[in-house]
């Protein structure tokens, strides 16, 4: 399955973190990666980031494609073996997780599969407690756990079966020399315990909901567990958190992923509530019903009170009683409460299926992915904070993840009881920033025409279109440079490198600069048969799988390998570059690169040399644009009626170009990455898109690119400048591009005021 922009976008940050991990340790890496300050409250020097995604944006998706970029790094002393701690908030989420790990056929496991070749075992907490010392040695063991399973609770000397003397453990503590930071009974001794098998593994926790986790107990157990790297997936991060990738309500928008924007009445009679939530249900079937390629019938989520003995409370009995009396049929109806789950086994999404209401109070809240629902009834007063938070995810998710033609289809519903708009407003509000969206995704639906705030139109009536780097007429791509000529196997193959692990395992700590982080190298792997005696061909094969050159012919690729792995192999054993094959699959990758990037600089040049690389404007900015988190401040040259969120440098180099003192603006744009249509190709794969881009009343357009003063001059930068010199030099004085930084404002200004 290929990910979404924005969940792409999650696991490349992410890449970029742990790259960088490796040469200066968790702090400078978290630095370079966000310019935020890194936190060490929770977890000291443990790797510990988080990813921030609203409901409805695969978080569990995300996390199954960061498993293996973190185990292929950092932890790529572990060989792909050992274990891998997944903690989920609740008995349903984790039933819900286990059923995808489990199912081969599912997305979830299948991305695991793919990672690991096939060598993933999934495990309950409870089915953990029958690990297998050979389970762990020759496969990556995944531990769905609810938090409540580890949680110890030392001032009631409560322990949780995870933690306690277990037989089926024993084999796991043959011939342990080191038994630092295992847990011992009374008398000294080392207890056979999961928990003991997890701690001398160093697993990768996996935090879903990390937010749950914020209580010093749920912080301090998770420590004691000798983590090797947390990763954390959570659309309301903690103070405390390292938040390395922040994705927002409008990105999940754009992909088709939400209900967005959430149109909200509310009604002081609950039963005027259910009369609005009936109709809008009618009027949505009645649209998707016009749509013959798309089966969709619309569901109502309708949250009751729970029983009481002092008041007159909408039960679910009362509910399914009225409904019933407004000819709604039974088999329409189902309830989920207590002991009742009417909808246990169902095929929500089937044609079979005659489920069109759903009553509950807040068990539904958790374990639902039904993307039928469209409307939530709130009767339960949403004044008494009873938990609409958990329930409003519930109706967000597109059917189908993809835009309908008609806009009602686009929106979620919801019908609450209160005693004023304002009062149910509020209260959704903060169940919406409880699954990482805010008030502008909120809009009244008594009034008429309400538009969603995050869209913004486009403030000038001229249409902007900025010439880019075009081929044959057409965007010039990175594998139109390397062509269908080129082959691998002739290209250089030769390189050097320094191996960490001897034919046994033993570190080689003396090859480690000075730079590296090593904090935890262990003194030996733990090498079984296949690590050690490995084939020619084994190990070409798994080079072959992980070097991931979509550009490239599988048997080119595998014919280069083969040159690539007889020259190493006049310096060093087999066995050692088994050993040490994360370091050579990732030196062979970065060769690999280098060597194509040489062959496109000369295509490129060439191309440019000839005349066939020219500049033309092929696609024009959007009438409209989704902002992500708006700023109150207006611009007067914003090509756009609104600006979202920048940082301070940014904004105050913006208020400078915004301002009268260059009159010769017309008007200036902020350029989104991977959004916009403007970006420059040259001979790296990546596409680069300038910051900003103005043009002037003369007809120049200038593109801009804003860089904090510690990345300019560095080899990313630098290749940006090449480029865009050549986008300039294409232009025939119509094109200018600036390299932007504190210390040279003013230089800037001044030339831009004379286009």
């Amino acid at each position: 399955m290929q990910l979404k922009k924005y969940q792409q976008k999650s696991i490349d940050k992410l890449k970029e973190y742990l790259k960088e991990l490796q040469k200066s340790g968790p702090k400078r890496a978290f630095i370079y990666a966000t310019d935020n300050a890194y936190k060490e409250d929770f977890f000291g020097d443990i790797p510990f980031v988080c990813m921030k995604l609203p409901t409805g944006g695969g978080k569990t998706l995300v996390g199954c494609h960061a498993v293996p970029e973190i185990m292929s790094s950092v932890l790529n002393h572990k060989m792909e073996k050992g274990i891998v701690l997944w903690f989920v908030p609740s008995e349903a989420i984790k039933s819900q997780t286990l059923k995808k790990f489990k199912d081969r056929k599912d997305w979830h496991r299948q991305s695991l599969d793919v990672a690991f070749d096939n060598k993933v075992q999934v495990f309950s907490n409870e089915e953990a407690l029958r690990l297998r010392k050979d389970d762990v040695e020759n496969n990556l063991c995944v531990i769905i756990a609810s938090l409540e399973a580890f949680r110890k609770e030392k001032t009631l000397q409560k322990k949780y079966k995870v933690y306690q003397e277990n037989g089926e453990m024993v084999n796991h503590f043959e011939n342990v020399k080191n038994t630092k930071g295992l847990e011992t009974d009374a008398d000294g001794e080392v207890i056979n315990s999961l928990a003991n098998v997890i701690r001398m593994n160093s697993p990768l926790v996996v935090i879903d909901e990390g937010h749950k986790t914020q209580t010093q107990l749920s912080i301090d157990f998770i420590k004691d567990l000798k983590p090797s790297f947390i990763i954390e997936y959570t659309a309301t991060p903690r103070s405390g958190s390292n938040i390395l990738v922040e994705i927002f309500a409008s990105d999940l928008k754009e992909e088709q992923m939400v209900k967005i924007p959430i149109v909200l009445e509310s009604a002081v009679q609950w039963e005027n509530s259910l009369i609005r939530g009936v109709a809008k249900r009618k009027e949505l079937e009645k649209e998707a019903n016009k749509n013959k390629a798309e089966y969709i019938r619309p569901i109502v989520l309708i949250q009751a009170e729970s029983e009481s003995q002092v008041r007159q409370n909408i039960t679910v009995e009362k509910v399914k009683e009225w409904l019933l009396k407004a000819n709604i049929p039974e088999d329409e109806i189902a309830i989920v409460y207590k002991d009742t789950n009417e909808i246990a086994g169902m095929d929500l999404f089937s044609k079979k299926c005659k489920i069109k209401y759903i009553i509950t109070v807040n068990k539904i809240a958790e374990g639902w992915d039904c993307s039928f629902a469209y409307i939530l009834v709130s009767l339960a007063n949403v004044g008494a904070k009873i938990a609409v938070e958990q329930i409003i995810g519930r109706i967000l998710r597109m059917p189908y993840a993809k835009r309908k033609e008609n806009e009602d289809l686009n929106r979620s519903y919801i019908f609450a009881s209160a005693k004023n708009f304002q009062e149910a407003a509020n209260q959704i509000i903060s169940g919406l920033k409880e699954n990482g969206y805010d008030s502008f995704d909120l809009i009244d639906g008594t009034k008429k025409d309400q538009k969603y705030e995050r869209e913004v139109k486009r403030a000038f009536k001229k249409d902007l279109t900025v010439p880019m780097i075009s081929y044959d007429g057409e965007t010039l791509s990175f594998e139109d440079l390397i062509g269908g000529d080129f082959e691998l196997v002739k290209q250089d193959y030769e390189f050097g490198f320094d191996i960490h692990f001897d034919n046994d395992g033993r570190a080689i700590l003396d090859v480690q600069k000075d730079n590296e982080w090593t904090r935890g190298v262990q003194q030996s792997l733990n090498l079984r048969y296949q690590d050690k005696n490995i084939t020619e061909t084994e190990l070409i094969e798994w080079l072959d799988k992980r070097l991931r050159f979509t550009i490239l012919e599988k048997k080119d690729k595998v014919a280069f390998l083969t040159k690539a792995l007889n020259f190493q192999l006049k310096k060093r054993t087999l066995t050692e570059l088994s050993v040490n094959r994360y370091i050579f699959v990732e030196k062979l990758g970065e060769h690999i690169q280098n060597v194509l990037e040489i062959y496109a600089k000369k295509k490129f040049d060439d191309l440019v040399k000839k005349g066939k690389i020219i500049t033309k404007a092929l696609a024009k900015f959007p009438d409209t644009i989704i902002l992500k988190d708006k700023i109150p401040q207006e611009y007067k040259k914003n090509y756009y009626e609104e600006l979202d969120k920048l940082n301070g440098e940014e904004k105050n180099f913006l208020d400078r170009l915004d301002l009268g003192t260059l009159p010769n603006i017309e008007f200036w744009v902020r350029n989104r990455e991977k959004v916009d249509p403007f970006y420059i190709q040259g001979w790296q794969k990546n596409k680069f898109y300038p910051d900003f881009v103005a043009v002037t009343k003369k007809g120049n357009i200038v593109a801009l690119e804003w860089k904090g003063e510690d990345r300019v001059g560095n080899i990313d930068t630098n290749y940006k400048e090449a480029i865009a010199k050549v986008w300039e030099d294409l232009g025939k004085g119509k094109l200018h591009f600036f390299l932007v930084h504190n210390k040279n404002i003013e230089e800037v200004l001044s030339e831009i005021k004379g286009l």
